[in-house]
């Protein structure tokens, strides 16, 4: 009885959902799992478009425990122009395995932790429009923090919050490519950066975070 139950897809959606909520609750933000995670795709509307490559660091606190990168080849072509701004092209994607193959696996990989991206609501977006086009048993329920967000909160008065831009003020070195592992690198470097930053204005844990954020 008790296996059947930890196999049930329903128990383990609930289950996992208690668990967010009670580290939400009392766990420090130094504390909790995160996945920086960023996209490569075909274009910008998650509806219709596909992902080429997803690039992630898996960290407990600031400390990287485990890497990710995958190309994933798509149902269509990728035209030029998305080559020019990705630098990925159809020759590269050729051998990679499909997302119907790679999602559940980043799905897995990502487990309960908390997501980290630039511009999150564009890779949740395209995520769970993947997860629903194919459709996937498993949801996307994890917490969420962008970091576009986060540079407005403790920089306030840049330009812009571009990753680049951000990146630059904070000292790091910005290369110009603009592949996905290369882009979670940046964003892992810039959230090292924060999460002390944070702490220091007494933002302690996960829920205070994301109410600091919301204003």
């Amino acid at each position: 009885m008790i296996a059947e139950l930890l196999r049930d897809r329903q128990f383990q959606e609930l289950e996992k959902e208690y668990k967010f909520l009670s580290r939400a609750r009392g766990e420090t933000i130094d504390s909790l799992d995160y996945v920086i995670l960023d996209l490569e795709t075909t274009g910008l509307e998650p509806t219709i478009h596909e992902i080429t490559e997803i690039g992630a660091i898996k960290t407990k606190g600031t400390e990287i425990t485990d890497l990710y990168s995958t190309l994933i080849k798509p149902k269509e072509k990728i035209t030029p122009e998305i080559t020019r701004l990705t630098g990925i092209d159809n020759d590269m994607v050729a051998d990679a395995p499909s997302l119907e193959t790679s999602l559940p696996k980043f799905l897995d990989y990502i487990g309960d932790a908390v997501l980290i991206a630039h511009n999150a609501d564009f890779d949740v977006a395209f995520l769970k429009a993947q997860i629903k086009r194919f459709n996937n048993q498993q949801e996307l329920t994890n917490a969420v923090l962008c970091s576009v967000k986060l540079s407005r909160l403790l920089l306030p008065g840049l330009a812009n919050y571009k990753l680049h831009t951000v990146a630059a003020h904070l000292g790091f070195k910005v290369e110009k490519r603009h592949r996905a592992i290369g882009d979670v690198e940046l964003t892992y470097q810039i959230w090292a950066k924060f999460l002390p930053m944070l702490k220091d204005k007494g933002i302690k844990t996960l829920k205070e975070l994301q109410a600091s954020i919301a204003q």
